[in-house]
């Protein structure tokens, strides 16, 4: 007899003996038992999912003369206020209920990762109630009894600093009812361009881990039945509230928006754009009135205005100053003078993650491979490099970085060029093994992460970056028409590096550029700001600043500041020292004019105090040091939430509550899961079963597995 016997890779034959086996009878049983759970899941998965023509009131869609709809009908309108590098926006959420039927609607909805919202109104007819800021539970205690007793309420809260949930108790039927929400922020000024963004939807998140079965689980499921198509895991926990469903069947009204932006730069501009969407422009003054030339747009993707300064005239230094409550706060921009490399640089040991999984299906991967694929084309002979791809599993090209020659770069073309997009977003062991080696002697380790970011674990990978990074700069590339920019910036600042967007494939080569000059060039550091007076400033560490970025610091003032204030700005670049220094008038003579200074402050300390939990600090003391703030600013964060209660009720007791969640539209672009789609209802034998059929899989395969290595 003759057999055909398989290299055996090295690193298993110094792999100890296998443990014991079960026995042939033991993996029949977990085998048969696989097959009778898939059929009942089969079973139940049919009768689970929603049939339109079967759709009724009660129902997450309702069949109307024009088609399907949501039970809630909704639609927004954002009112931009921008003035200099400041902007106010008030969004406006309108939902309709279409039913005969007395509804709670739950809305999970995106918003930019900075943020600084600062009040919420309820406006049911002519009449509007103003929000109070409350502690969390404090808060959803107010809102669930408000919603026992009938009375018509609206609760606020963060999910993620880029993920809110609004919640309406007691919509009546046929009613429509408003929810006004104010935040401010800062616009994005890079490479002397100015840009503002608003995210419309979101990419659905990916869910590790293990379903959790504990009893408050369950009690929070039965709580929350049908919000999310997700179920609580250990390693996401809260997955079941930021999981939103996506709308299966939209209709040109559905989940639309109505932008109008004003906006009064401060300085000439020689161009004002949208990035995706087509613009129509006024101007006023010294300012402008631009809207989208299409009145209502879908939220199918984020909304980008960028603008452009004349020639010279872009600014490269401004302060800016408010007085609120006998405070004075003020905001700091400094663009530092790029110099020249001084001497020859060092070589690079560049390491791609790039993401395959299923989010990244469509336009994404097309566009995740060509700015890879440009990536490479930018390494030198004297630099190393390496290729890791990932989904629900990872692999290098290489099993440690080698030198970029012309036979690694073809073999990383070719290897770039047959991925495809499928499968989960298991990001943590992709990170390990490209920050795990530190980078040979002599060279300077950059590790470009090219991904949607859409998984709902983003502090336990934040925790990874900051253990592991050591001397590599970590730069995070955001792909798509909706990605979580929350995990890309914040990963980018605990990984000292940068997060660039392309949010479309003809920007691939201009946005792959700026980020190529960007870790050519030598980097500002050891960036330190002194002023005339006391402050409290955030950040309180400066972090390095790359080609082109300016330098943001966000101050309180204490005691008072002198008529002709210097602030004096020193950092180090290419070797070399850099300062500038400001001389700038007392705080508080135009206080008038630069409304959301405070804010933006607070905001810039609680993300300050939430980075302390992802370095070690426990939660409990993060938690009272961000409520003292929170509160004491109006301001939404992770343990303050927003509440409105009208104080009469109107729903009558002997009429029941049906439970509406607002659909999400999904993506441009990409495709759903079919257990994204809402349904009548998500049966907890389903789940139970779903997740049985898992885990059994897995022991089968783990079984076959060790099979196929110890047997050929």
């Amino acid at each position: 007899m003759c057999f055909n016997r398989r290299r055996i890779p090295k690193h298993l034959l110094l792999q100890p003996s296998p443990p014991h086996r079960p026995t042939r009878r033991i993996w029949t049983w977990v085998l048969g038992s696989l097959v009778v759970l898939l059929t009942i899941a089969a079973a139940e998965i049919a009768r689970a999912d929603v049939n339109p023509e079967e759709a009724s009131a009660g129902s997450l869609l309702v069949k109307t003369a024009s088609g399907y709809r949501a039970a809630l009908h909704h639609h927004s309108e954002a009112q931009v206020t921008i003035k200099g590098m400041l902007a106010r926006v008030v969004l406006r959420q309108t939902f309709e209920n279409v039913t005969d039927d007395w509804v709670e609607g739950v809305y999970v909805f995106p918003l930019p990762e900075d943020a600084a919202i600062n009040r919420m109104v309820l406006e049911i007819g002519e009449r509007r109630i103003v929000a109070d800021i409350k502690e969390k539970q404090e808060a959803q205690r107010i809102y669930d009894q408000a919603k026992r007793e009938g009375k018509r309420a609206a609760l606020t809260r963060q999910e993620r600093p880029n993920l809110f949930t609004q919640a309406i108790a007691n919509i009546g039927p046929k009613e429509k009812v408003i929810i006004e929400l104010q935040y401010h922020e800062l616009v994005t000024y890079r490479n002397q361009t100015f840009s503002w963004r608003l995210p419309t939807t979101l990419t659905p998140r990916y869910i590790p881990g293990v379903m959790k079965q504990d009893a408050d689980t369950q009690v929070s499921l039965e709580t929350n039945s049908g919000w999310g198509w997700a179920q609580p895991t250990d390693q996401v926990p809260d997955a079941h509230r930021i999981t939103p469903f996506v709308h299966p069947a939209p209709q040109p009204d559905t989940n639309n928006i109505a932008i109008n932006i004003s906006l009064d730069a401060g300085v000439p501009l020689a161009q004002i754009r949208g990035a995706y969407h087509e613009l129509s422009i006024y101007k006023l003054g010294n300012g402008h009135q631009i809207t989208p030339t299409q009145k209502h747009i879908p939220m199918d993707r984020d909304f980008e205005m960028q603008w452009h300064t004349v020639a010279g005239k872009a600014p490269d230094a401004a302060f800016f100053t408010e007085h609120i409550d006998g405070e004075d706060y003020a905001l700091l921009m400094v663009l530092p003078t790029q110099q020249e490399q001084a001497g020859a640089t060092l070589p690079r040991e560049v390491i791609f993650i790039i993401d395959t999984s299923g989010s990244m299906g469509g336009v994404s991967i097309e566009q995740a491979k060509a700015s890879l694929q440009l990536a490479l084309s930018r390494l030198a002979d004297k630099d190393r490099f390496n290729v890791i791809e990932f989904n629900s599993f990872h692999q290098a090209l290489f099993s440690r970085p080698v030198p970029a020659d012309a036979n690694a770069l073809q073999q990383a073309r070719s290897f770039v060029q047959r991925l495809n997009a499928d499968g989960g977003t298991e990001m943590a062991p992709a990170l390990d093994e490209a920050l795990r080696y530190p980078a040979a002697e002599g060279y300077l380790k950059q590790v470009i992460f090219i991904t949607d970011g859409s998984v709902g674990n983003e502090t336990s990978l934040f925790e990874l970056i900051h253990q592991q990074l050591g001397d590599a700069r970590l730069f995070t590339v955001g792909i798509g028409s909706a990605p979580n920019s929350y995990f890309m910036t914040k990963a980018a600042e605990f990984g000292r590096g940068t997060f660039t967007f392309i949010g479309a494939q003809t920007e691939v080569a201009e946005k792959m550029q700026s980020l190529f000059t960007k870790l050519e060039s030598p980097v500002m550091s050891d960036i330190e700001v002194n002023w005339p007076v006391p402050v409290e400033a955030w950040p309180a560490r400066i972090p390095d600043l790359y080609q082109g970025e300016p330098l943001l610091v966000s101050a309180k003032v204490s005691g008072t500041w002198p008529n002709r204030g210097v602030i004096d700005v020193r950092g180090q670049q290419a070797g070399k020292s850099w300062s500038r220094k400001l001389a700038v008038a007392n705080t508080s003579s135009d206080a008038a004019s630069h409304s959301g200074i405070g804010v933006r402050w607070a905001e810039q300390k609680i993300a300050a105090l939430l980075d302390e939990k992802v370095r070690g600090r426990p939660e409990a003391e993060v938690r009272d040091a961000v409520l003292e703030v929170a509160l004491q600013h109006q301001l939404m964060s992770p343990y303050t939430s927003f509440v409105a209660v009208e104080e009469t009720p109107s729903r009558p007791q002997d009429q029941a509550l049906e439970q509406a969640p607002v659909p999400n539209l999904l993506p441009q672009g990409q495709q759903a899961a079919p257990l994204m789609y809402p349904r009548t209802a998500t049966p907890l034998l389903l789940n139970w079963l779903l997740g049985s059929c898992a885990l059994l899989a897995l022991l089968a395969l783990r079984r076959f597995g060790s099979r196929e290595v110890h047997h050929d």
